[in-house]
């Protein structure tokens, strides 16, 4: 079995399972495999998380994208990437929104696992950013300069957040070797910021948004600073299943890729649409910094995000993108 460091996917692969409580599926059994319908569609099962930037395939089931694909989706909740690359591997999911690190971990290994399509990327604009380092209102930091020698919480050692954020300073010729890293999971750390347990945290939405109502502010965008629209979470697939039914998996990929740029295109159906899966108000809903959503699988950043895993030993091999990346 392949090495995973527990949480490598919360900060990059999806925001953590952690961050929203309420959990939606689509229910009915999740043995896996499709099969056809009396209506002749074919009913395939999801692994999807509990978090916001899943909202692209439930409004891709609501918009009809995969009705009209002859797709019926059976959405299973599971609690994080480690979960849904087992669920491929038994035959238990035909398709997972799965953070890269995951499924990275699971290529170099040796598992055939294929992606399909992008679902979302990290910001542009440090304003759309969506994952960010913040500091609580009495914070002296002002900036990513006065993180050095600073007590950074991430949602695990040794995982994405820690390699972003040390990448990222580096970048920007900062010392990364000063920083101290504890473990802080991404809802803690708006109290943890605002009381002093550590200087700063890596974190997502809502709490970015919780942060700032509660007087903090945002010091650092580490994923902006690697790249714009950094990568972030991705359609996958079985080797297995694109042997045995491809036209399966290419009306599959259609439909996603629909629905992804449906989401892409539409924030106020995303906003919508949120309380439906997760445990956001629609009041937060409608404040919270929204994922930004993407199906293009950028093959460069995916270079790029592969070469800081591999520098901080977040993976212990690099995958073949060329054999992952379905055509």
């Amino acid at each position: 079995m392949w090495k995973q460091r527990l949480g490598a996917a919360a900060f990059v692969g999806a925001v953590a399972t952690s961050l929203l409580t309420a959990c939606a599926s689509g229910g009915g059994d999740t043995t896996g495999g499709s099969e056809g319908t009396a209506t002749g569609t074919k009913t395939v099962d999801v692994a999807v998380l509990p978090t916001s930037n899943m909202a692209a395939v439930y409004l891709g089931v609501k918009e009809g994208f995969f009705e009209d694909e002859g797709l019926d989706l059976n959405l299973t909740t599971v609690g994080g990437g480690a979960e849904m690359i087992a669920g491929i591997q038994a035959g238990s999911f035909d398709f997972v929104a799965v953070g890269y690190v995951p499924l990275f971990a699971a290529a170099a290994s040796g598992l055939p696992v294929r992606m399909i399509a992008a679902n979302d990327v990290g910001g542009a604009t440090e304003e759309e950013e969506w994952q960010a380092v913040v500091v609580g209102a009495d914070s002296d930091i002002q900036s990513a300069a006065d993180l050095e020698g600073a007590t950074i919480g991430v949602n695990a050692l040794k995982g994405v957040a820690e390699a972003t954020i040390r990448a990222s300073m580096q970048k920007q010729g900062l010392d990364d070797s000063t920083v101290q890293f504890v473990e802080v999971p991404f809802a803690e750390v708006p109290p943890a910021v605002a009381n002093g347990t550590v200087d700063a945290g890596l974190t997502a939405e809502p709490f970015i948004t919780q942060t700032l109502a509660d007087g903090g502010r945002i010091v650092e965008t580490p994923s902006l600073k690697l790249g714009k629209h950094f990568p972030n979470g991705v359609w996958a697939t079985s080797q297995e299943l694109v042997d045995a039914d491809p036209e399966l998996v290419d009306a599959f990929t259609r439909a996603i890729t629909k629905s992804v740029e449906f989401a892409s295109e539409n924030p106020d159906a995303v906003r919508e649409i949120l309380p439906t899966f997760t445990a956001l108000s629609p009041e937060l809903a409608a404040a919270i910094r929204l994922p930004v959503f993407s199906a293009d699988l950028d093959r460069s950043q995916l270079d790029t995000f592969i070469e800081i895993l591999l520098t901080y030993e977040v993976i212990e091999s690099a995958p073949d993108l060329d054999q992952m990346i379905r055509d």
